[in-house]
């Protein structure tokens, strides 16, 4: 019998900068049928997370990644 890998929090998502504003955060462990695309933008006041995710690993953690303004 093969174990399942065990994936650790910090690694469960992964940011993809798709434009100056907008970043995909994914979780690339799920299989691509039952994956949700999670969006970040940056706005001027403020910023819009849109979460389609599966809830497995807390996005908060990750989210600080991806808010960090320049």
């Amino acid at each position: 019998m093969s174990m399942l890998p065990v994936i650790e929090a910090p690694d469960w998502y992964e940011s993809i900068r798709m434009g100056d504003d907008v970043t995909l955060i994914h979780e690339p462990w799920i299989k691509p049928f039952f994956r949700c695309n999670i969006w970040h933008v940056r706005g001027r006041d403020r910023d819009l997370l849109f979460d389609t995710g599966l809830g497995h690993v807390s996005l908060r953690r990750h989210v600080p990644l991806v808010t960090e303004h320049q």
